[in-house]
């Protein structure tokens, strides 16, 4: 489901903050995944780095050597794959986080003095000028 789909339904303030709240979660767990799936990476090429210096030391056969150190490389650059990723999850978390403000910010005003009236509201069709 795409944000604009998502949010075509919060036809009210409070709807909208619920909608809202609910995607700045989601971006927020994403963003807490591909940190940790990063680190995993990471911790992966490290490994497959020492386990190709140990079989050299060990004077196992140069292919199999190769073979684990080209696994090590092409870990190494998944890991730096992954840190853009993961910088970019964490940019996207700080624009949810900033469009969360915004909307407190800018209408929550309104929903406090509707909220605060001793009437109720009219239809929107009211408050619109023609």
């Amino acid at each position: 489901m795409s944000v604009t789909e998502s949010l075509k339904d919060a036809a009210t303030y409070a709807a909208l903050r619920t909608k809202l709240a609910w995607l700045t979660h989601q971006v927020h767990a994403h963003a807490e995944t591909v940190t940790r799936l990063s680190t995993e990476v990471d911790e992966t090429a490290e490994q497959m780095q020492d386990a190709s210096e140990t079989m050299k030391a060990l004077a196992v056969d140069a292919a199999t050597t190769a073979e684990f150190a080209d696994a090590a490389l092409t870990m190494t650059g998944a890991k730096e794959a992954a840190g853009a990723y993961t910088a970019a999850a964490d940019s996207a978390a700080a624009a949810a986080d900033d469009a969360k403000t915004t909307v407190v910010t800018d209408h929550g005003g309104i929903a406090d003095a509707v909220e605060a009236s001793p009437v109720d509201m009219a239809e929107a069709a009211f408050y619109t000028q023609q």
